[in-house]
């Protein structure tokens, strides 16, 4: 028997093709109404525009002729004539020159109501306002420009519309003297917009009046001659909020003018409407639009019009409809069609495999007996069958990843001890039974010391195996009971439950720090380290898990300012101490936005040799607007432990560089500025870049340059010390270490380092001569120099036996007190210039 396929079957669901088809024709014939809207709407929308261009050309003409007037009205002329030949502002003759401007407003006035304008206005020769009246709705504002002392006065009267014409006349000398406004509705001085020659024969331009257009006719009238100008006059018309009413409700249009340039980059100009056929035309949710623009004197001028789309809805509506219910009728006469077929061939094998899925649904992979129909159903049964083997090994796979995907969630990968989520969880717990027990509990936070430089010495693998050991190290120190966690990095967490004396935490803290005595093992490297910690107890120094291992942080980090290797309890004293280091560092970043906080002083440093002032120190201070004054010992080590000594670093360079040219250019015999760059710079910052762009922006040279650095940094990491200072050099600068003696610089060490000049450090100049030991200890540095081939300065001098002493053992230069402390620019000016070698005694 020839198989039939579920293929063959399913192909009488062509029937949904009848579905497809009568939805087609419904959208053809939806698209087809829409189309024949759109292009009627274009043509109301475009015949909107055309009565509008058509209304804005009558109106022009209307005011080119309602001004006309003036050159066959002799007695208007005379009027203008008597004006221009006998108004004088400074000696004015009101009796005279008003009644005469008094009867060209009554003119004006006339003019206005003919044309049922906004308003005309009349310049004299000199191209000052006469008079002009204004539409004010309701009345009208008939106004002249009067003289007093060369003063300009405004005379007013108000005509109502509904007046007669003989009130009016009985009204007509009643005028207003008013001060005369800083703004008038007219220019008082005739703007021109245009050139005068054409003005003869009469101008059209258009102007935009509190966002509604302005149409104006301009109208200049010469003498015989048609050189010189006799007057202006001007007559306007407001196109306003009315106007578009009406003309919206006589095309059945919406008509309004644009406040925004808002979907205006498509606008048709007005004037070329008549030759555009189809608009540029906006489909909006309820209507379409399209904008027209008209250029003015103040830009561009947009109108649109707007055509409802309330038939096309309702038609489009009344078609969708017709066309649902033939779908749905449809659709109906296939459903029963395909029921009566489907029942025997599909509907009995598919509840069979329904029944299969939904034992794999309640967890039941038991093998189920296949549906027989010999198609891809049967098919489908078997491999039913198949993904429910496959499912249950895919579970039992899941709920192991699980378990391990839990473990990794609350364990530290790399030691397996608790993380930082599961520490806090157990501490909520146990704070939770201290409050039934009665028993204190501690938190102790650990931190290892100088572990950065074990990763940057020895690589990361070392790092982590040392953190490995440290963890194994501390578990077997702390009770079974004890809950040691990593948190992140090289810190560590301790819970310490049941705690009846205080004693007891400390003892604990002591053997914490005894496990560090002895050398780790890593790598075949033996590594010596320390660690910090800090502790605080519930409920004394917290009362929720945040604060707890908070204060806990603080009190380690006490322990890392006493000197690490120690540990330290929690305190009020410590939270006010780190609440003053945390107010510094927001201080100093506040001053480092704008570094107006900050400035240089100068210490001169003299040449015992010649007796000279050749080079200084730059020194910085600051001057806090919140903290006040602080020292450098207050600022520097902040800077360095945040990085903040990098921006600032850079703006000390350069801002002492830019004071040694104008020091250079006042006559300074300086040669030589000294900088103090942090090993913070050397090590985590392009120094090289910044002392490069600074002699860029300057124009110093290298050569006037001497940086110093200190000792202690150069052991942070010798190798990378190294090649910065070899690079610095290659600069052609100057490279000096200073306070030499007071930290690690071995002999075969200083025979590497590129520098040039060695500073003898105070706390060895201040017993000179009369402590045997410090005269040996600064003859041997002057000697190991000399040896070296380096320069010598002595720091901190004070005295003139000292003086004495450095001069007799061949020291080269020295600053301190003795002459000079650390001066203000201009002080330092004066100090160097005034400096002799007579002073050096």
């Amino acid at each position: 028997m020839k198989q039939i396929n579920l293929t063959g079957k399913l192909s009488l669901l062509v029937t949904s093709g009848i579905i497809l088809s009568v939805g087609a024709l419904g959208v053809y014939f939806d698209s087809f109404l829409k189309d024949t809207f759109l292009e009627d709407a274009n043509k109301r929308m475009r015949y909107g525009f055309q009565h509008l261009a058509s209304d804005l050309a009558s109106v022009s003409q209307e005011l080119q002729e309602g001004i006309s007037f003036v050159r066959t009205d002799e007695q208007f002329l005379a009027s203008i004539d008597l004006i221009n030949n006998y108004q004088d502002k400074n000696d004015y003759n009101a009796a005279l020159l008003d009644e005469e401007k008094k009867i060209i407003a009554e003119q004006l006035l006339s003019r206005v109501k003919l044309s049922l304008n906004h308003h005309i206005v009349l310049y004299d020769k000199n191209e000052d306002l006469v008079a002009f009246v204004e539409d004010q709705g309701d009345k009208y504002h008939l106004d002249f420009v009067s003289y007093e002392k060369g003063k300009r006065i405004l005379y007013r009267r108000e005509k109502k519309k509904t007046l007669d014409e003989k009130q009016s006349d009985e009204n007509r000398k009643l005028y207003v003297k008013l001060p005369f406004p800083k703004k008038l509705p007219v220019d008082f001085h005739h703007q021109s917009y245009y050139a005068y020659a054409s003005a003869e024969e009469g101008v059209i331009t258009h102007h935009i009046r509190n966002g509604q257009i302005l149409v104006t006719s301009h109208l200049s009238i010469f003498d015989t001659s048609g050189e010189r100008v006799l007057m202006h006059i001007e007559m306007s018309h407001l196109f306003d909020d009315e106007y578009f009413k009406d003309l919206s409700g006589d095309l059945d249009l919406i008509i309004r003018y644009r406040a925004d340039q808002e979907n205006t980059a498509d606008a048709h100009p007005l004037s070329e409407i008549n030759t555009i056929k189809n608009l540029n035309i906006i489909h909006g949710e309820r209507a379409y639009f399209s904008t027209a623009r008209i250029t003015t004197f103040d830009g561009d001028f947009f109108y649109y019009v707007a055509l409802n789309k309330e038939n096309l809805l309702v038609t489009l509506a009344k078609n969708r409809r017709q066309f649902l219910i033939l779908i749905v009728i449809v659709v109906v006469l296939v459903l029963v069609l395909l029921r009566l077929v489907f029942s025997r061939t599909l509907i009995a094998p598919l509840e069979l495999l329904m029944e299969q899925i939904r034992k794999i649904e309640k967890q039941d992979y038991s093998q189920s007996v296949p549906v027989k129909t010999d198609d891809e159903l049967e098919t489908i049964s078997r491999n039913i069958n198949k993904l429910a083997v496959a499912v249950r090994e895919r579970e039992d796979a899941l709920l192991q990843s699980q378990k391990t995907l839990e473990h990794l969630s609350h364990h530290d990968p790399l030691t397996d001890l608790p993380n930082r989520r599961l520490f806090m969880s157990r501490l909520e717990q146990a704070m939770q039974r201290n409050e039934n027990r009665g028993t204190g509990l501690a938190v102790f936070f650990l931190d290892l010391d100088e572990f950065k430089q074990v990763n940057d010495a020895l690589g990361h693998d070392v790092g982590d195996q040392l953190l490995v050991e440290v963890s194994l190290r501390l578990a077997e120190t702390i009770r079974s009971s004890d809950i040691l966690a990593r948190i992140g990095g090289d810190e560590f967490n301790i819970l310490m439950e049941d705690i009846d004396n205080i004693r007891d935490v400390g003892v604990t803290a002591e053997k914490l720090l005894a496990d560090f005595k002895v050398p780790f093992t890593c790598a075949g490297h033996e590594l010596s380290t320390t660690v910090s910690i800090g502790i605080a107890l519930y409920p004394d120094d917290g009362t929720d898990t945040v604060t707890l291992i908070k204060h806990a942080d603080m009190a380690m980090y006490q322990s890392k300012e006493n000197g690490r290797d120690d540990y330290s309890f929690f305190s009020a004293e410590l939270a006010a101490h780190v609440k003053t280091r945390i107010d510094r560092i927001n201080a100093l970043k506040k001053a480092l936005c704008n570094f107006e906080e900050f400035h240089l002083l100068y210490q001169p440093k003299i040449c015992l040799r010649t007796g000279r002032v050749e080079s200084m120190e730059a020194l910085v201070r600051w001057q806090s607007t919140s903290l006040g004054f602080m020292r450098p010992d207050q600022f520097i080590p902040l800077a360095e432990e945040t990085n903040l000594i990098i921006p600032l670093g850079e703006w000390i360079i350069n801002q002492a560089f830019r004071d040694f040219i104008l020091f250079q250019q006042s006559g300074s015999p300086a040669q030589k500025i000294c900088v103090n760059v942090s090993g913070v710079q050397l090590m985590n910052s392009d120094i090289f870049s910044t002392v490069q762009q600074a002699i860029d922006r300057t124009g110093i040279r290298p050569e006037q340059i001497e940086l110093e650095i200190t000792e202690s940094c150069i052991a942070t990491d010798k190798k990378k010390v190294l090649q910065t200072l070899q690079r610095l050099r290659t600069m052609n600068l100057d490279l000096a270490i200073d306070d030499f003696g007071t930290g690690y610089s071995s002999m075969s060490y200083l025979q590497q380092l590129p520098v040039t000049r060695l500073k003898i450090d105070k706390s060895f100049i201040d017993n000179l001569p009369d402590s045997e030991e410090s005269c040996a200890v600064v003859q041997a540095i002057i000697a190991l120099a000399r040896t070296f081939h380096l320069h010598i300065t002595a720091e901190g001098v004070e005295t003139a036996e000292q003086v004495n002493f450095l001069r007799k053992a061949g020291c080269d230069e020295i600053q301190g007190y003795f002459y000079a402390k650390p001066l203000s620019g201009e002080e330092f000016l004066t100090f160097s210039s005034a400096f002799t070698a007579e002073d050096l005694s």
